[in-house]
């Protein structure tokens, strides 16, 4: 049964690599519209990602840009990882920056969206989480029209900013806590699966002159992969690539449901997601803890195969 999806990012090399596997499979999902929101880079910077991922994917999804900061303090990005551009590899011709915005309000724009949907919404947040939260406060009636968020975001275990935050939570720890104690039913791929989610350099290899997704794939992962081996992994960790997989099929992770929350003070733990165990509620967040990294990583390979066949 074919999904309907908004999907709110920071494009990024990791959410480019998920945006490419979203539009593989049409017959599966439905993107009803694209939010952006600084995070991997500045606002403008990932907004222009966006439009040129989807000018190079002939598509006509309606994109808007969102806050261009967290709710509280100032944007901290990782343009370290990703480039000054927020995407390190590829380039775009001038034509790219043309395809249009729907909106300059992306809050707004997502909430039309979910409002006037006939059928509940997934939403697929793979950044700082600051758009959904201004959704949730500034519009409470969607929830009733929100099937589930799943989210790329935090960690049970070890941070990658702090040794007990993730970037996307980090960043903006109050736009997470309002989510994840929203009540609402989460998907939560955190780094406990998203470090065992990704492409190893012989597979990213195979990619080159394959085709043209295959090709802009290797030409984003290529530096990414470089700048992740910095950070110690042995392989491209694609994390927010698990939450279209995930979508596409969620029998590839297992995982445990908890009740969450996460931790916005301003000293060491700030930043860290937290398990309630004392307070009363439902355990409305499905963490994800194990991937079966060949199937997701030959899902991946499968999907880029498909934009090639569609793209030339």
């Amino acid at each position: 049964m074919k999904q309907n999806i908004v999907f709110d990012c920071d494009p990024g090399s990791d959410d480019s690599i998920a945006i490419l596997e979203t539009f593989a499979h049409p017959e599966a999902l439905q993107v009803l519209g694209m939010t952006t929101v600084g995070g991997n880079g500045i606002l403008a910077n990932v907004t222009k990602n966006l439009q040129h991922l989807l000018w190079f994917l002939k598509q006509e999804v309606p994109i808007a840009p969102g806050q261009a900061t967290p709710i509280i303090k100032n944007l901290q990005n990782a343009t370290d990882i990703h480039g000054e551009n927020g995407l390190a590899g590829p380039t775009f011709p001038a034509e790219a920056d043309k395809y249009p915005l729907a909106s300059n309000n992306g809050v707004t724009f997502l909430h039309q969206i979910i409002s006037q949907s006939s059928t509940p919404i997934t939403i697929v947040a793979t950044a700082p989480l600051t758009n959904i939260a201004l959704l949730l406060k500034v519009f409470p009636e969607d929830r009733e029209n929100i099937q589930q968020i799943v989210i790329m975001g935090g960690s049970l275990s070890k941070g990658n900013v702090t040794p007990q935050a993730e970037f996307n939570f980090f960043v903006d720890p109050d736009a997470a806590d309002i989510v994840l104690t929203s009540g609402l039913p989460i998907v939560l791929c955190g780094l406990d699966v998203t470090n065992n989610t990704g492409l190893s350099s012989e597979q990213i290899k195979t990619l080159e002159h394959r085709g043209p997704a295959s090709q802009l794939a290797y030409e984003i992962l290529t530096p990414y992969f470089q700048a992740e081996k910095g950070e110690g992994l042995k392989r491209a960790a694609i994390h927010d690539l698990a939450t279209i997989t995930y979508l596409l099929d969620p029998t590839i992770y297992q995982g445990e449901h908890y009740q969450l929350h996460v931790n916005s003070s301003w000293g060491e733990l700030r930043g860290q997601v937290e398990i309630n165990s004392t307070t009363e509620g439902s355990a409305n967040v499905l963490v994800l803890k194990k991937v079966d990294i060949e199937r997701a990583s030959q899902l991946l390979l499968d999907s880029l195969a498909l934009l090639d066949q569609k793209l030339r």
